[in-house]
């Protein structure tokens, strides 16, 4: 079974901006069909206005890489459902938190562990990572299966 695997903006742009790091890999894996990345209309939005924004010359690198993927993209939540998190979260992170409850992937990457904290984790039922913890966790289950 290949683990979907939801991932916010900052996760897309550091694999796009740096050729090196685990976003990079994260990418790499859903290139190569070894995961399922789920985003929302909101996250590729967030993503390209970034780019756009800071690192514009990267913008045909993230076409590239996102072209390579076959990226599953959901819709936004309606504001009235993700009211319930803004007690544990910043107002502009519900809605993709709200998102990634109502998709329940195997993983939510997030770059931002500042928001995506531990209590999070824990009212949500979400399994939350950064990617370096991701790529470590998969290639501890790799040599667990060699």
């Amino acid at each position: 079974m290949i683990p979907t695997v939801f991932v916010d903006a900052n996760v897309i742009i550091a694999g796009s901006v740096s050729r090196e790091g685990a976003s990079r890999v994260v990418l790499g894996q859903a290139e190569y069909g070894m995961i399922k990345l789920v985003v929302t209309r909101q996250i590729l939005l967030e993503t390209e206005r970034n780019i756009r924004l800071k690192f514009p010359k990267i913008l045909p690198i993230l076409t590239e890489l996102l072209s390579y993927t076959d990226l599953q993209i959901l819709d936004d939540p309606e504001p009235g459902q993700y009211e319930r998190w803004l007690s544990i979260i910043e107002a502009k992170d519900a809605p993709i938190l709200e998102a990634a409850v109502q998709f329940d992937p195997d993983y939510l990457l997030t770059l931002n562990s500042k928001d995506f904290t531990p209590e999070v984790a824990h009212a949500t039922g979400l399994v939350i990572q950064s990617p370096g913890e991701f790529v470590q966790h998969i290639r501890q289950m790799i040599s667990q299966n060699l």
